[in-house]
């Protein structure tokens, strides 16, 4: 295709695309890709940014209400906030101070467009268990980056946990935040004491308010099995009214949905968590809120059966649910071609439209097609209903 395909589209307020490549950010303008390579594009970093390369902390994309382009690389040790005044041609770099760690930026999933630059989550991992392999613990810290005179103004970090098990990025590319207004809505799943037994990783949600400068008391939203797995992340949206939508994450069982019972707010009240769907090995959600507030999820599922019969296959998934009804049975878009293990580092984004689409891989635990198949297999789905039906994308 004439898009690239190094990872998921995300559209401007102009509904325009762009993708982030490996050394900078591919732009569509007037019908035509441009590559816009970093190494020319940061104009006069600031130390301790100068020299090197920039890399990218996080493929995700985000937008202000003025329409400004931002997102997170690396030079060095030193992550920055990038931001583009002119749709990617050109991008300043805002060092973020403290540690090194991963990081998530409000992107665009349906109904939020922060007005002030995007804010973003920084996990900062302290402690690992050498007896657990999936619990792990990391700082939660949020940012809430302000535009001035002078440039982009970072503040100091807001410690939202101390105890949050981290975020598993690579498939799903699941949401940590969704804003509105002067209200930043963050959720999180968190570690506990293995020797306390808990019906899986409980997952918290909390409100920042810009206006006033306070932090909600988190919020016990329910909980995501198997207990102290980092797999288990999950991911908020919010609807046309503001009301707050959250999957809790698993790895292999099925997803826990809740919804705020006032909107805009993590602290008036929450659904009783409903499974997904009964029985369902789902792991890796990638969440947005259509314009109808539709809710679309896409993820990996277990299955066992044809094509083989005699063992257990991934498969990567489709999942809606209507306003006022039941999540809707999951449908299978695409099958493994080898049983066993398999990821499709999905992620799953919308349109200023509503349209969905759907970036995925593959990876195998089977190594003899790697070396048949040498790079990258990624392709783009897209929906233009409102997830009736999918196809490759053509032109965007």
């Amino acid at each position: 295709p004439a898009y690239p395909l190094a990872n998921q589209v995300y559209f401007d307020r102009e509904n325009r695309p762009c993708v982030q490549t490996e050394a900078g950010i591919a732009v569509r303008r007037d019908g035509v890709w441009h590559t816009v390579d970093w190494a020319g594009a940061v104009t006069a970093p600031a130390p301790p940014l100068e020299g090197g390369a920039f890399r990218p902390v996080s493929t995700k994309i985000a937008f202000n209400r003025g329409n400004d382009l931002y997102l997170i690389a690396s030079r060095g040790s030193t992550a920055a906030l990038l931001r583009s005044g002119d749709g990617g041609t050109t991008f300043t770099a805002t060092p973020i101070p403290g540690r090194t760690g991963a990081f998530d930026i409000e992107q665009f999933s349906g109904h939020n467009i922060p007005a002030e630059p995007p804010p973003f989550v920084r996990f900062t991992q302290t402690a690992r268990d050498p007896k657990l392999i999936w619990r792990r613990l990391h700082d939660l810290e949020l940012f809430l980056p302000r535009k001035t005179e002078q440039g982009i103004e970072l503040g100091a970090p807001v410690l939202i946990s101390g105890k949050c098990i981290g975020m598993s990025a690579h498939s799903g590319a699941p949401s940590s935040i969704v804003s509105r207004g002067a209200k930043v809505h963050i959720a999180w799943a968190e570690a506990t004491d293995p020797a306390v037994k808990v019906p899986g990783v409980p997952t918290y949600a909390a409100t920042f308010d810009r206006a006033s400068g306070a932090l909600g008391t988190p919020v016990l939203l329910g909980y995501g099995r198997p207990p102290n797995d980092v797999h288990n992340s999950p991911s908020i949206t919010m609807d046309r009214e503001g009301y707050l939508h959250v999957l809790i994450g698993t790895h292999g069982q099925p997803f826990q949905y809740v919804c705020s019972r006032v909107p805009n707010d993590a602290h008036g009240g929450w659904t009783d968590p409903v499974p997904a769907g009964e029985g369902l090995g789902q792991t890796y959600i990638g969440l947005v809120c259509g314009p109808d507030d539709t809710l679309h999820a896409v993820f990996r599922l277990w299955r066992t059966g044809p094509p083989f019969p005699h063992s257990s296959h991934a498969t990567l998934a489709y999942q809606r649910k209507r306003p006022g009804k039941p999540w809707e049975p999951p449908r299978i878009l695409i099958v493994a071609p080898f049983s066993e293990y398999s990821v499709f580092y999905h992620r799953l984004t919308i349109d200023r439209t509503g349209r969905l689409f759907l970036s995925y891989d593959y990876w195998s635990t089977y190594w003899f097609y790697r070396l048949d198949h040498y790079g990258r297999r990624r392709a783009l789905l897209m929906s233009p209903d409102g997830g009736d039906t999918w196809r490759l994308a053509g032109d965007l």
